[in-house]
């Protein structure tokens, strides 16, 4: 390769996306096959993809889920950007819960947000405004306002794609205002105006196809001083977004009738297409030249613009500025007698809209049935999980209750045992004496038993009424031995009210939340826990909360948000598999309500369980 047409180092054309917080680098080998897919993105978008693909396979062989999930967001970014959207989107699928089990918080809203630029470059703009959404509140609570506004610029495309100019124009705006002076970057604030300045040059045009030239000419002022100047880009320094900024800048000044303005950007735009190779700005730089000299009427020029522009997007097939290429070509060429020509032109024209409307019909098809098969997923995981919960609560109630069965066991079999001598010796009234023991025990035994059915949750009609305090007794001996050892003040407030559950499932979920609150206050002087209880208004009907509160140290703010995830777990290896939380709000939300966690205002732990009151 010749030095006119080489790719541009690594040095001057960062890979991207960048560590993050002092992320250890990925393997050299990985490293080096993402950096290349990104440089040859534009020029060879097939290669691109190709190498990253390849970039996959060598992180998992390199082992560890850090590396894999990281690489899975690297290579998803690349392949999107190389308009393989179905590829990218299963890589995030892939990703999203590896970095979750990681706890890496930002990435995995990284991801989110690929996701939804995945569904945008597809057109599929709802789903796509509510993931981005997402993104950007998860965002907004994490602290970073850069990745934030990029979430409302892509949310404003979303607008736009649902022809809500106006709204599209707003989250323009907020991008912009939202961005910190101190940690956004030049060309991050360069775009962002640059994206105002387009989608205000939209909604005059769109002011200006209703008649109102006086708002169209005002959004056109608004967007010739959103723009950056073009004395902003330097040609030599690549950014990935300059090209689309000098093709704003030119659309601006051409609707505005500034000739001049409009020319300089085309030839900034042609000298920065040059310079870093890529078809398609090379093909964009030839297309805004024809419709420079055709709005000036100068068709002899703009015709061979219009063919170099062809030729060069043709080698994209998906770029959706080839369609618009071939119909200039063809007004250009019937302007100056050429039927023939111009009938060919529009007919290629068709046949590319056709093609890439197919292509982009298969590709959302892919994306969503890929988004149904995890959703599908998901839910059957959910089942094992609580199958397994069931199992895990059912074994940690066998190990609290094992003592508590050993004794009568064993009372019972020396009863029995002392019992047939007695028979022997016709000593009666010591023989229903010892029977009587006997039942005893056993109806002991039969009550530990029949808590083992933990909680196999019934359905909404058939809960009955049960009384709160009488529920918390309950849990209260079920944890009598730990209480037993660890001497802690429970205090109950408006406890005795009646509530629509089932009682052996809500004990045991008071019971774990009772025993979660003597782990947290473990080596603490003062341990006490307070249960309060109260109804609230709920829609036509009332409802019960019902509060746990402890004084211990409280839940981390990191830690509130995979609180309530499948085995995540606080407690040390061994201490507790993380399902205990999980599957009380699951049983909780079948009984109609919910459970949820927050830090009180004093400290501590506040878990607040809200429930139907009572149907009498």
């Amino acid at each position: 390769m010749n030095k006119h047409t080489a790719v541009v180092s690594l040095e001057d054309r960062p890979a991207l996306p960048a560590s993050h917080r002092g992320e250890k680098p990925l393997p050299r080998a990985v490293q080096q096959r993402l950096n290349e897919a990104h440089e040859c993105i534009f020029t060879a978008p097939a290669r691109a993809v190709q190498i990253a693909e390849q970039a996959v396979a060598a992180a998992r062989e390199a082992g560890g889920p850090d590396v894999l999930a990281r690489t899975l967001h690297n290579a998803a970014v690349v392949l999107r950007r190389a308009r393989r959207c179905d590829l990218a989107f299963a890589l995030c699928l892939e990703a999203q819960p590896l970095l979750e089990r990681l706890d890496d918080r930002w990435r995995v809203t990284s991801v989110l947000l690929e996701r939804g630029l995945c569904y945008l470059t597809v057109g599929e703009h709802e789903r796509a405004l509510e993931l981005l959404g997402e993104a950007a509140s998860r965002f907004e609570r994490l602290g970073d306002l850069a990745q934030r506004g990029r979430c409302y610029t892509s949310m404003a495309e979303c607008h736009l794609l649902g022809d809500d100019l106006p709204k599209a124009v707003d989250y323009a705006v907020k991008s912009l205002g939202s961005l910190d002076s101190a940690t956004s970057t030049p060309a991050l604030r360069r775009l962002l105006r640059n994206n105002e300045a387009h989608l205000r040059m939209l909604l005059g045009q769109q002011y200006a196809q209703r008649g109102e030239a006086a708002s169209a000419q005002q959004e056109y002022l608004q967007a010739c001083r959103s723009l950056p100047g073009v004395d902003e880009i330097d040609h030599r320094v690549w950014d990935p977004h300059a090209a689309a900024v000098l093709d704003t800048m030119i659309a601006v000044h051409m609707a505005a009738d500034d000739v001049d303005r409009a020319l300089t950007a085309i030839k900034h735009l042609v000298r920065w297409s040059r310079r870093w190779n890529s078809p398609v700005e090379k093909g964009l730089a030839w297309l805004r030249l024809a419709g420079f000299h055709h709005k000036h009427r100068n068709a002899l020029k703009a015709i061979p613009c219009a063919r170099r522009a062809a030729a060069h997007l043709d080698r994209v097939p998906l770029d959706p500025e080839r369609v618009t290429t071939y119909l200039l070509l063809a007004d250009l060429l019937e302007e100056v007698g050429d039927i023939k020509s111009a009938y060919e032109a529009h007919v290629q024209a068709g046949d590319i809209e056709a093609q890439q409307q197919r292509e982009a019909i298969a590709m959302r098809a892919e994306l969503l049935a890929l988004d149904l098969e995890a959703e599908q997923g998901m839910s059957k995981s959910e089942q094992t999980l609580a199958y397994a919960q069931r199992l895990s609560n059912v074994g940690h109630m066998v190990a609290s209750i094992n003592h508590e069965l050993s004794q009568p066991m064993s009372s019972i079999k020396m009863l029995a045992e002392t019992t047939t001598e007695l028979l022997q010796a016709e000593d009666m009234e010591e023989v229903h004496a010892n029977l009587r023991v006997m039942h005893k025990l056993s109806s002991r035994l039969a009550d530990l038993a029949n808590q083992l059915a933990a909680f196999p949750a019934q359905s909404a009609a058939e809960q009955p009424d049960v009384n709160l305090k009488q529920v918390v007794d309950e849990a209260l001996v079920m944890l009598s031995s730990r209480l037993a050892q660890t001497p802690c003040e429970i205090s109950l407030i408006g406890c005795d009210i009646d509530i629509r559950a089932p009682e052996s499932q809500l004990v045991r979920v008071i019971a774990n939340l009772l025993n979660n609150a003597l782990d947290a206050m473990h080596g603490r002087e003062a341990r006490r826990v307070t249960i309060e209880a109260g109804t609230v208004p709920h829609d036509d009907a009332h409802k019960v909360r019902i509060t746990v509160t402890d004084t211990g140290p409280g839940i981390g703010e990191s830690l509130l948000d995979r609180l309530f995830q499948p085995f995540f777990s606080t407690k040390s290896a061994g201490k507790g598999l993380g399902l205990g939380l999980a599957l009380s709000r699951d049983v909780v939300r079948e009984m109609g309500g919910d459970l949820t966690a927050a830090n009180g205002p004093d400290g501590g732990a506040v878990f607040t369980i809200t429930l139907p009151a009572a149907t009498s």
